[in-house]
């Protein structure tokens, strides 16, 4: 009954897991992207008001960045560094082997017919009953 119900929760978490992964690995591969299309890269072909824009666009990829995978990319800086891309990527990657090892756990427990939790056994003495006489 313990393995049914861990089979449940680790295949939903580790459906869940893999997606955030995904999305973090697209939020990675994607972020230079961003940052090419927000324009904030050549700022003096921009007049003042597209220079505004480009920021606003550049730090909504930041904190699109941030929300996705919790990698903060500091001010300034418009390529990912490769520690800031393992910093996005490895915590994921971590939780969706985790849970596969939890699912891996839980077929055990539910394949295995002979698993038993051992109870201590305690006997008790018990006084005589014998007949009262009249």
């Amino acid at each position: 009954m313990v393995g049914a119900f861990l089979i449940v929760i680790a295949v939903l978490m580790l459906v869940q897991s893999g997606a955030v992964m995904f999305d973090s690995w697209q939020a990675v591969r994607d972020f230079d992207k961003c940052v090419e299309y927000s324009g904030v890269k050549d700022p003096h072909f921009l007049n003042e008001p597209q220079q505004i824009v480009a920021q606003l666009r550049y730090s909504e990829c930041k904190s699109s960045f941030y929300e996705i995978t919790g990698a903060q990319v500091p001010g300034g800086v418009y390529k990912l560094t490769q520690r800031q891309m393992w910093t996005a990527i490895l915590g994921p990657i971590t939780n969706f082997f985790v849970w596969a090892i939890v699912l891996l756990f839980a077929l055990f427990l539910f394949n295995n017919a002979s698993f038993v939790l051992p109870i201590e056994q305690v006997e008790l003495p018990v006084r005589s009953f014998e007949k009262k006489r009249k």
